[in-house]
């Protein structure tokens, strides 16, 4: 996959480096440990994203990431920080904590590489604009948290099929955690209020019972979803 990026991380990280797993997928990776050099590629090569590890830098990266996220036009940005530190809010900022997985950091580096234009998913009446997490319906635009928009991603990327809780735990939340799944119940009740005719009577996102979810924009009344089968398969594994 093509992308350049600029990495901003400290000089001794090779153990925490996440340069190896970014070019082992074929993204071109410029690393620079100083403010002086950051600003120098920045000028001189602007990247496809920049990537700001605070974990051990000498410098404030948290201010940089502040003064950049103003531009205009703005670089994507993924802000990486220690576990446990406070999250910050800067405009078009994505922020990952910790030492990231790297099927956690190629998904969130993949989302922010998408081309102008990719950012808006559409099914029925419906337009999600992934960078904004906006919901538009029918004119009106309900905005939503993190999770809200991922989760409503998962379920427009895979219209008609029926999604286990499994399934969906790993692709929003990133955990094999089942034992709760009260959180995702939750997350559901909220999508289905701003999508929704009446919630209470969903037709566009359906409960499969001891199954999971299927969303459908266009059903037809009276039409009830077929399991797939490969999801069935999943969720037999996981009980």
């Amino acid at each position: 996959m093509e992308g350049h990026i600029l990495l901003v991380e400290g000089e001794r990280t090779a153990k925490t480096s996440c340069a190896p797993v970014l070019e082992k997928q074929g993204f071109q990776v410029y690393r620079v440990h100083t403010l002086r050099a950051t600003s120098l590629a920045l000028e001189t090569d602007p990247p496809d994203l920049l990537v700001i590890d605070t974990r051990c830098l000498r410098f404030n990266g948290l201010r940089l990431c502040e003064a950049l996220s103003a531009n205009e036009p703005p670089i994507p940005i993924l802000l990486i920080i220690p576990e446990g530190q406070k999250r910050p809010h800067y405009p078009g900022v994505s922020v990952l904590r910790g030492t990231p997985t790297a099927r956690k950091l190629l998904n969130r580096v993949k989302r922010l590489l998408s081309p102008p234009g990719n950012h808006l998913l559409r099914a029925g009446e419906l337009t999600l604009d992934l960078q904004r997490r906006v919901l538009i319906r029918k004119g009106d635009e309900h905005r939503l948290t993190p999770r809200q928009a991922r989760l409503l991603e998962v379920f427009m990327r895979n219209p008609g099929r029926v999604l286990t809780r499994a399934f969906l735990m790993k692709e929003v939340w990133e955990t094999d955690y089942l034992d709760d799944t009260r959180t995702l119940e939750v997350h559901v009740h909220w999508l289905r209020k701003a999508i929704e005719e009446d919630p209470r009577r969903p037709r566009c996102l359906t409960t499969v019972r001891k199954v999971g979810y299927c969303f459908h924009p266009s059903r037809s009344p009276g039409v009830r979803p077929q399991p797939d089968a490969s999801q069935e398969v999943e969720h037999r594994q996981t009980r």
